[in-house]
C-alpha cells in the first residue's frame, strides 16, 4: 500500500442512506507533486483539491478507487481534514509557516511552528446530510434547512469570485439552502455563514496568535490547500534534482522515481550521499 494510512473524516458523505467516514489515504508520490506543480498549476485551489483527493484517496467507505465526483461531493471540512492528513503522510507532522503582524505600523515577520495534530478537529458526534437552524432571534422562529458547502460549491464559487466575491458567496448559499421558508435573502446572507462554520469547524482553521513584537493579539486563517500547493510549487526544482541524481547514479527510469514518495526518495539520496562521501568522512 506504499505507506497508506486509515483516516476518519470529520463529517463523511452519505451514500444510499448510509454514512461513509472511513477512508484509506496514500502519501503524495513524485508524479502527484509534478502534476500539481505543473499541469494543475493554473487551476483554482478548489479544483486542485478535488483532483488531489481523487488521486490519493484509495478508498472511501465502500468506494475504491475514489472518483472526482465523490471528491467533489465531500464537505469543505472533510476536504480540509484529508489535505492535513495528506500533508502529514507526505512531509511529516510539523508545519512551518511565515506570516506578518496585520498592524501596518508593526508588520513584524514571524515564523509560525504548527503541528498537524493541533489543526485537526475531532469527528462530529452526530453528522447529518441536512442541517436545521432556528433563527428565532432574527426571523421569528422560522427554521432554515441547509447542507454544508462541498467541493462542487467551492469550485463554482471560485470561478465566480474572480469577477465578484460577493456574488460567489451568494452562490454558495443558494446552492446549499434546501428550504428557506419565508426567510429573506439578506437575513440568510447575514446569519447563515456563521452557522455553517459552526457546524463544519474543520472548514475554516482560524489561528489565534499574539505578535512577538507589539504583543497585540490577532487572528489568521490557515488555508491548508494554499499552504500545501505552495510547498509543492517551491519544491519543484528540488524534485527535478532528485530525479536527476537518482536516475544518474541508479539508472532508474523517471517513471520509477516519480512513483516514489518524498520520504523514500530522500532515504535513497541519503544512502547515495553516504556512498559517495570521501572514505575519511563516512560514518
Amino acid at each position: 500500500m506504499n505507506g497508506s494510512i486509515p483516516i476518519t473524516l470529520p463529517g463523511g458523505c452519505w451514500r444510499n442512506g448510509a454514512l461513509q467516514r472511513d477512508a484509506l489515504l496514500r502519501p503524495l508520490r513524485g508524479e502527484d507533486e509534478l502534476f500539481l506543480a505543473e499541469e494543475a498549476e493554473g487551476l483554482t485551489p478548489a479544483r486542485r483539491t478535488t483532483l488531489t483527493l481523487a488521486r490519493c484517496l484509495e478508498r472511501l467507505g465502500d468506494e475504491a478507487p475514489v472518483s472526482d465526483e465523490t471528491a467533489r461531493a465531500l464537505t469543505a471540512g472533510d476536504r480540509e481534514a484529508i489535505l492535513l492528513h495528506l500533508r502529514r503522510a507526505t512531509f511529516g507532522e510539523n508545519v512551518t509557516s511565515v506570516l506578518r503582524c496585520p498592524r501596518s505600523e508593526c508588520d513584524e515577520r514571524m515564523d509560525l511552528e504548527l503541528r498537524v495534530a493541533d489543526l485537526l478537529v475531532p469527528p462530529a458526534e452526530s453528522p447529518a446530510a441536512v442541517h436545521e437552524a432556528d433563527m428565532e432571534a432574527n426571523i421569528g422562529g422560522r427554521v432554515v434547512r441547509f447542507r454544508l458547502p462541498n467541493g462542487g460549491d467551492l469550485e463554482e464559487a471560485a470561478v465566480l469570485a474572480l469577477r465578484d466575491v460577493n456574488a460567489a458567496a451568494r452562490l454558495v448559499l443558494e446552492r446549499c439552502v434546501v428550504d428557506k421558508g419565508e426567510v429573506d435573502a439578506d437575513t440568510l446572507a447575514r446569519e447563515l455563514p456563521a452557522i455553517m462554520a459552526e457546524r463544519d469547524p474543520q472548514a475554516e482553521l482560524v489561528l489565534h496568535l499574539v505578535c512577538t513584537k507589539c504583543e497585540r493579539p490577532f487572528t489568521a486563517l490557515f488555508d491548508t490547500a494554499s499552504f500545501l500547493f505552495g510547498e509543492l510549487a517551491a519544491r519543484r526544482g528540488s524534485l527535478y534534482r532528485e530525479v536527476h541524481q537518482l536516475a544518474f547514479h541508479y539508472h532508474w527510469s523517471e517513471a520509477d522515481i516519480l512513483g516514489m514518495t518524498a520520504a523514500r526518495r530522500r532515504r535513497y539520496l541519503e544512502l547515495l550521499t553516504e556512498a559517495l562521501a570521501p572514505r575519511g568522512k563516512q560514518r
